[in-house]
């Protein structure tokens, strides 16, 4: 099975191919693992409450399948909540999704890839 590229993160949480970060993501069942994780961090989080008003389940998948490509520069809960608001203030309301926004999801995140030891510091 081919291994995840190597790759860094700039102080934004966004990756950039070539560098030196090892992400502890190594095979397929890490990264179901991981997607699953995210999914339920951010299906339960459902930043403008769709979930009650009859969006599609998918309706986050776009950022949450960025959120994965985010792990390995995830060290504790802040890159956690940077991460978030990157991924989602890029998506929508750049205005809704600070750090500061994104910390309840972002511990939440943090301490679920933590505990199933996805995360480079885990």
């Amino acid at each position: 099975m081919r291994g995840w590229p190597n790759i860094s993160f700039k102080a934004d949480g966004f990756a950039a191919a070539n560098s030196s970060v090892r992400p502890f993501m190594r095979t397929r069942e890490d990264f179901d693992a991981a997607l699953l994780i995210v999914a339920s961090v951010v299906r339960s989080w459902d930043p403008y409450r769709l979930a009650g008003s009859g969006a599609p389940p998918d309706e986050f998948d776009a950022e949450i399948a960025k959120m994965v490509s985010c792990i390995p520069g995830i060290s504790n809960a802040a890159t956690a909540a940077a991460a978030l608001a990157s991924v989602f203030s890029a998506s929508f309301e750049p205005e809704l999704f600070s750090p500061a926004q994104c910390v309840a999801p972002g511990q939440e995140l943090f301490a679920k890839l933590s505990a199933a030891g996805l995360l480079a510091s885990a």
